[in-house]
């Protein structure tokens, strides 16, 4: 009975479409602030966002008050606009983050709308807000989910830029030059977002094309004054914060061209991001869920045979932006889980066009394969309870410890409930289960947020230091850089009171700068005993420090007089009185 009520269209369109709105909004902002700034990445962000507001410089990045060049400031304007508006907090640092997961969920759904009609589109925003890794990239503050959004925009805008191609009149010309245009300011938005990568897969997807239309295509004088004037408004967009930045500070150049675009390349900048030349299959396996099992069906000779002209040209634009992406970081030296994040949007309207293009499309895949995709759509909160057990060897608390058995009972119940079900039935209630699933564990996740290692939050240890800092006093960060502990310990730590550093790696960041390490002066302390004169002096030292630098001080300095203020994963905070 019930599996007949959800295979039945009940909704209208125009009610489609403000269900999809609001599911959508739901997805984005649902406990969008609950779980305190990890480390290093979103505290990061969020910190160097925030010093921009403090000192009011929007134009040179600031880490700890010193010059970071690591990316391009589109991502830090965002967070510092948001948090300017609505406070410094957790929900408005990741407040553009959300508008950028619906953004690209929104360029999913008109591009599989433009593909394959509007129950496509409907279908490719569907999937692409239930897919696991982009659920979770839309609330982790790093700049791929950025990325993603103005790659999405920009294949879009250049698909339809393509097909107002097909012909010369005059008024076809100027819609050309307007969606062409658009696609190159998207790349623009996302180059000062991630550089030169956010250039490579729409023009990748775009070359794809004209590749392949070569022989038959005729309208190649106009794409060539499209792409000169497309590299023009690229230029006029991107160029004027380089410049300024450049004139501002010396050795920015060198350091963004040489060292940081040039040694991405050759790897010779990589740090603890190596994987093997698979490693992003696991990757898609798992973020794909619970949609990546009808992967083994979505790329079929009959399916490519049954396209016509203008579906082809679509299928070779999402192909060649999910594969070339995923070739491009394959092949890389670096290996992070969310630079593949790009190809998702893509693989989203791949999925929805492919089964979902007609009813008769639903039955390309069989049966089981659409079950296993409901199963699997449960499997985070079934394993998040022993996952989260076995990395602290701490106990759960009464109620989850039931959890995995309680989910697993349940995944055996849906199966058995659908086993007569088409697959758009059980497609409907993937969509649904998966959500909730994702929606539970993000409710749960502040339970172990300050157990993490080096991922934890810095919340409780700046709040102490807010709380208890008086004028005077002196900070030390010892042993590595608490990235965002400034964001909590404001205005304990500020530019006017800087912390003293040391013990730490001085080729990592913020110290890697040309001239960084000369601008701390006496804030850098040589060796432990310069840690240990500051204890003695007359005036109250807190110390935040990582475990195994300050075990390691204070085994060759028993006598100093540190007391645990408060420790969270990693991180200790001490006092000397």
């Amino acid at each position: 009975m019930f599996s007949k009520f959800v295979g039945k269209p009940f909704f209208t369109e125009t009610r489609q479409h403000r269900l999809l709105l609001l599911l959508t909004a739901f997805t984005f902002f649902i406990l969008l602030g609950s779980r305190a700034l990890n480390e290093p990445d979103e505290g990061r962000y969020s910190e160097i966002a925030r010093e921009m507001i403090e000192t009011g410089d929007w134009i040179v990045p600031h880490l700890w008050y010193l010059p970071h060049l690591d990316k391009p400031p589109m991502t830090y304007w965002l967070v510092a606009a948001a948090m300017k508006l609505f406070g410094q907090n957790e929900w408005a640092a990741r407040l553009p983050l959300a508008l950028a997961g619906m953004s690209g969920v929104w360029g999913a759904w008109l591009l599989g709308c433009s593909l394959g009609g509007r129950r496509v589109g409907l279908w490719s925003a569907l999937i692409l807000q239930s897919s696991l890794l982009y659920f979770v990239m839309a609330r982790m503050l790093t700049t791929d989910m950025f990325l993603a959004a103005f790659n999405t925009w920009a294949v879009y805008f250049f698909w339809r830029s393509w097909q107002s191609l097909k012909s010369e009149v005059a008024s076809q010309k100027s819609e050309f030059f307007a969606w062409h245009l658009a696609g190159w300011t998207a790349i623009a938005l996302g180059f000062l977002t991630k550089g030169p990568i956010a250039l490579a897969i729409p023009l990748a997807a775009l070359a794809a094309l004209v590749i392949y239309r070569w022989k038959s295509f005729k309208a190649k004088k106009l794409l060539w004054s499209g792409w000169a004037a497309g590299w023009a408004l690229f230029l006029i967009l991107v160029l004027p914060w380089f410049l300024t930045l450049f004139r501002r500070l010396p050795g920015a150049f060198d350091y963004m061209t040489v060292y940081q675009a040039a040694g991405s390349v050759l790897g010779t900048t990589i740090k603890d991001r190596q994987g093997s030349l698979f490693y992003f299959f696991g990757i898609l396996a798992v973020g794909l869920l619970p949609w990546t099992f009808l992967l083994g069906w979505l790329w079929r000779r009959a399916h490519w045979r049954s396209l016509d002209s203008k579906s082809k040209d679509g299928w070779i634009v999402l192909n060649a932006t999910a594969i070339f992406t995923f070739a491009l970081f394959s092949f890389s030296q670096a290996k992070l889980p969310p630079y593949i994040l790009p190809i998702f949007p893509a693989l989203a309207v791949m999925l929805a066009w492919r089964f979902f293009g007609n009813p008769p499309e639903a039955q390309s895949a069989p049966a089981s394969a659409w079950r296993v995709c409901l199963g699997s759509s449960l499997l985070l909160p079934a394993a998040f309870p022993p996952a989260m057990a076995s990395a602290f060897h701490n106990p759960l608390p009464g109620w989850m410890r039931w959890q995995t058995v309680v989910m697993a009972g349940t995944i055996l119940f849906v199966l058995g409930l659908t086993r007569k079900w088409k697959p758009s039935a059980c497609a409907k209630l993937t969509i649904g289960l998966a959500l909730l699933s994702l929606v539970m564990t993000v409710a749960e996740m502040p339970l172990f947020q300050n157990n993490l290692r080096r991922n934890q939050t810095l919340k409780p240890l700046g709040l102490a230091l807010r709380e208890n800092f008086r004028r005077g006093d002196v900070i030390v960060c010892w042993g590595h850089l608490p990235e965002g502990l400034p964001f909590y310990a404001y205005p304990a730590i500020c530019a006017t009171n800087r912390p003293y550093f040391g013990d730490m790696n001085l080729r990592q960041v913020p110290f890697e700068f040309p001239g960084n390490q000369k601008r701390l002066g006496e804030l850098l302390l040589p060796d432990e005993n310069a840690l240990a004169d500051l204890l003695t002096e007359n005036r109250r030292v807190w110390v935040a420090g990582f475990n195994d630098e300050v075990e390691h001080f204070l085994q060759n300095h028993p006598a100093t007089p540190l007391t645990l203020v408060t420790n969270v994963g990693q991180w200790k905070l001490f006092v000397n009185r």
